[in-house]
């Protein structure tokens, strides 16, 4: 979920012109470090740590480029990124998959009408579900 809403305000910045980009980067990096981080509480080696964020990077980048193609659609692919990438190999019923998409998209649509300065400084919520 972290990912997911990540990748919803990194959706909202990017049209914007500017210095978006260096914060794009910068929530990135957070994100990440705090991946970092959370591994290493949990008792990851430092031998090991290198790999398994290489790998989450490319997790994300693909459940970027998936979720982007599915808000871009109206073909179920958003549907199907979700239940791939939130659900993994859970099953789940086909209404919480429905209400995950309307809120995703309830998300972007509400990001797209937030003022890009708020994003920067923080100063924002997500929508109300």
């Amino acid at each position: 979920m972290v990912a997911l809403h990540t990748f919803l305000v990194l959706r909202r910045l990017k049209p914007e012109a500017g210095g978006e980009s260096d914060i794009s980067q910068a929530l990135f990096d957070v994100m990440f470090e705090d991946m970092d981080s959370s591994l290493r509480e949990m008792g990851a080696g430092d031998m090991g740590i290198g790999k398994r964020v290489k790998a989450m990077v490319q997790a994300f980048y693909g459940r970027i480029a998936s979720y982007e193609a599915g808000l871009s659609a109206d073909d179920g692919g958003l549907e199907d990124a979700l239940q791939r990438n939130v659900y993994g190999t859970t099953e789940p019923e086909t209404v919480s998959v429905s209400a995950l998409t309307d809120y995703v998209r309830g998300q972007d649509a509400h990001l797209a009408e937030t003022d890009v300065a708020a994003i920067q400084t923080g100063d924002f919520e997500f929508g109300h579900v």
